[in-house]
């Protein structure tokens, strides 16, 4: 991934897998795990007819959701071709739009009553990365708006060294990136095997991500522990708030 963005490499996947014929790849608003965590979150914070804005959206399932719940929904993500196909997804919804925003370079315009995160923060894994994208998340928030982060990637009681650059991150892990591997997909009844690289993906402890929210600003309020899946072994869903 020299001479570019690690993160950039999302949108090759998304093309690589819609050429296979898959027709979705992250979540859908029909993942029983997803639609529950974000009607919980939705109704506690009475977010009904409020802002809403969801980084990393992918192709839009979390923003069906919210959008059926009937907040007014903004999703934002760096792949044209996981927007093209959120932006489909959305369209019966007229308080609904999804735009282009590199999470971690770009502010967001604006001040919303709440903001969602799936599986987007542990993608990032340099030390400068996550923290600008943190603080460009706090900063739209409003005073006491919460933040939901869906399914991210976790370890357990092992605390991870620093990471300054791309570089570090390939020396401290020794992963392959480049290299295409076999991954299959249950579409229709189906199996396509679709073969992509692995992307990277940093993952932390429980108390590293409160450290790393509560310095940027965010106040924890739960971390949830989730059941495995194809895609994560550990993973936790984490509920944090910009205080007031």
């Amino acid at each position: 991934m020299e001479g570019r963005i690690y993160y950039e490499a999302y949108e090759e996947r998304y093309k690589a897998v819609y050429a296979a014929g898959v027709t979705a790849w992250g979540h859908t608003a029909e993942d029983d795990g997803l639609a529950t965590y974000i009607r919980l979150w939705a109704e506690e914070n009475d977010l009904r007819g409020k802002h809403v804005i969801e980084f990393a959206c992918g192709e839009g399932g979390g923003g069906v959701v919210l959008s059926r719940l009937g907040c007014r929904y903004h999703g934002v993500d760096l792949a044209p071709s996981a927007l093209e196909k959120a932006a489909a997804a959305l369209a019966p919804y007229s308080n609904a739009r999804v735009s282009r925003l590199d999470m971690v370079r770009d502010a967001v315009g604006g001040l919303y009553d709440a903001a969602a995160d799936c599986m987007g923060l542990h993608m990032l894994v340099t030390d400068a990365d996550r923290a600008a994208y943190l603080r460009n998340a706090y900063r739209c928030l409003k005073p006491g708006a919460p933040m939901l982060f869906f399914r991210e990637s976790c370890r357990r009681d092992i605390e991870d060294a620093p990471v300054p650059s791309y570089a570090d991150w390939l020396a401290q892990t020794g992963g392959d990136y480049q290299t295409p591997q076999a991954r299959r997909v249950q579409q229709n009844g189906m199996d396509i095997v679709v073969n992509i690289p692995l992307l990277p993906a940093r993952a932390k402890s429980e108390s590293g991500y409160r450290r790393e929210l509560e310095a940027a600003g965010f106040a924890v309020e739960g971390f949830v522990e989730m059941d495995a899946d194809m895609q994560i072994a550990y993973a936790a869903t984490i509920f944090a708030r910009k205080p007031k």
